[in-house]
Order: C-alpha cells, then structure tokens, then sequence
C-alpha cells in the first residue's frame, strides 16, 4: 500500500476498454514516472438552496465536473509517456523490429478521430489508491527544461475514485525496462527548410535554445440523465498542431522569417532527438515530422542581444514534400524503443 511520503507512492495507467469502468493497472509494466502524480482532484457541482427562506436548508450532490488536470514528466524514451502520446495521436500499429535486436520502430500518426481511445490511471495516496477509471488525453506539449526534454500530458478524466474494487493493490506494478533513460537537449536536432525544397541536408539544421510543440484535440465534456459522470468526450473542433522555437540570438537566417511570414513562405521541419544505444546501430530516438508548417508570429523582442523567435502551424500538405515520401499529415511522431506491441495495445 502506500505512504504519506510521495515519493514511495506508485503511479500506473493502462489502456481502458469500457467508459467511466476501471481497468486493474496492478501490472507489470504499467508504472509511469511522473513529477505531479497527485494531480488529479474530483470536483462536484454543488446544487445550491435559492427558495426564499431566511437561512440555508440545502446544499445537494449534483452532477460530476469532469477531472481535468496534467501529467508532466521528464521524456523517457522506453517510458508510458509514449502511450499518452498515442492515445492522443490516434494511430500505432505494431512496431517493426530492426533486424534482429531489440530495437523495435513505432510509427504513430493522427487518427482522423480519437474516439474509443482512453486509459485508466491510479496512483497511491498512503492507505488510498486515487483512480480516474477513464480518462482521454486532450494535449501534448513538449519542451525544455533544465537540459532535459519535457512532456506535459493535458487530459479530462471521468472522475476521482479512491474506493475501487478492481484496484485494490499495486504492488505487482512495475515500470517498463530501460524507463530511466531520459531524453536530454543537447540530443536534439532541428532542420527546416521551404516546404516544396529539396531534402534537409547540413545546412537545414537550425539551433533553438527553446522550442514548444503543442499537439491538441479539443473535446466536449456533456452529461446526460441517469448519470452523473460526463459521456466519453467527443472532439468539436479540429485538430491543432504549434510549434514555437526561440532563438538566442538574431542571425542571417532567423532573420529571413520576417519577410517570409509576410510573404506566406512555408516550411518543412523535422525534429529529432537520439538517445543511448539500443543494439548493433540501433539508438533511440524520438522522430517529430510535419510535412507543411505555415509561419504564423516572428518577433525580434527588445533585449541587450537581440533574440529571435518563429510560431509555425502544421496544417494537412496537398502531396508528400521531398524526403517525407508518403506524409501529408500535420504531424507524425517516429519512436524506437524496445516496446515489441503497439502503444495503443
């Protein structure tokens, strides 16, 4: 069971099957690591006493407002961070093994629809376990900080529980293998170039000291009568893909992004992050793709060096630019780890 002190507690998620019905996280390899596992908190509408009487008579239990709140963490790359991600993406067929080690290639995708996609998660609150049975993963936001590479995780649960009858330990729940490598900076590599250019060669390569990658799915939160918890949450609106990188200091290229934001030039980016070894060539990696940016903000802000910073919308490309044979969505995310099953299984 757990303690009082956070940093003995366990925290897991596990893809869910049935809305709003708990699925046992008490499994090997369902641990995630994150910096804020208490995060979520249930909120009731309380249904208050109008009728014209001198004092209060009633303070009733109305309907459940959905959870909403964050799961932030350092980037791992072998870490269940990944299928938050998928969760959110929409598509992760199996992974292809690298010839015969233990490197395994997942490519991941947005869905036309998130719909059916949602997760449990639970963690320990000393003789508690506090679980969301369902909840759906509405953004995904990735940066950094201190050196390392963060995700931020925005989701909307169903609603806090901590007396569950199917999540009654976690002791059997152990993290994947190999989840305490994390992603740092300097590993990052960022290339852009004119959407209808040629492939990304030396001299694509750009060095922010900063970026921010929002990926996000909008969705309603509707209750209906008989239950007091909301529906699984719908998206109404599409979806959104930003990304943002600063520079520290203004130089011949950055500063072409002015002229070319008014002209409606647009871009080509990939971002990739390498990490240790896996086997044989085999590293891992984090792979971001988006086949169409269209600058949307530069500013050159006032400061003793100059700085430089670009805001860039991925949008659905007409036809494959070259070198990203096949790939016309805002956004695609290629991970290789040692997962050998679909995030999404």
């Amino acid at each position: 069971m757990g303690d009082i002190e956070a940093r003995l507690n366990k925290s897991a998620i596990k893809k869910g099957v049935t809305w709003d019905t708990e699925i046992d996280v008490n499994v090997a390899g369902n641990g995630i690591y994150l910096l804020n596992p208490g995060a979520p908190k249930l909120g009731v509408g309380m249904l208050e006493d109008d009728q014209a009487t001198a004092f209060e008579k009633n303070l009733d239990v109305g309907n459940i407002n959905p959870t909403d709140f964050s799961m932030d963490c350092d980037y791992r790359w072998d870490g269940l961070e990944n299928v938050l991600l998928a969760l959110l993406m929409g598509a992760s067929p199996a992974p292809t093994q690298q010839g015969a080690t233990a490197a395994w290639l997942h490519a991941l995708s947005l869905a036309n629809s998130a719909a059916g996609l949602f997760a449990t998660y639970a963690t320990e609150k000393l003789t508690k376990i506090h679980v969301v049975p369902s909840f759906k993963v509405m953004k995904a936001t990735y940066s950094f900080s201190g050196g390392l590479v963060k995700a931020s995780f925005n989701v909307r649960g169903s609603r806090v529980i901590d007396n569950s009858t199917v999540i009654t330990a976690m002791a059997a729940v152990t993290y994947p293998a190999n989840a305490h490598h994390r992603a740092k900076a300097y590993q990052s590599v960022f290339r852009m170039n004119a959407q209808g250019g040629a492939d990304f060669g030396g001299s694509d390569v750009i060095k922010p000291k900063a970026f921010t990658l929002e990926i996000e799915r909008s969705f309603d939160g509707e209750h209906v009568a008989g239950s007091q918890v909301i529906l699984e949450s719908k998206e109404n609106a599409k979806p959104k893909v930003k990304l943002s990188m600063e520079f520290p200091r203004m130089d011949a290229a950055n500063a072409a992004y002015f002229a070319e934001w008014q002209a409606g030039t647009e871009k080509k980016a990939d971002i990739v992050i390498t990490g240790p070894l896996i086997a044989s060539t085999y590293y891992y990696y984090k792979k971001f793709q988006f086949p169409r940016l269209i600058i949307e903000d530069v500013e050159y802000a006032e400061s003793k060096i100059i700085p430089a910073k670009i805001a860039l919308r991925a949008v659905e490309a007409d036809a494959a630019p070259t070198g990203m044979t096949g790939l016309t969505l805002p956004v695609y995310a290629g991970l290789m780890n040692t997962r050998v099953t679909s995030l999404l299984a």
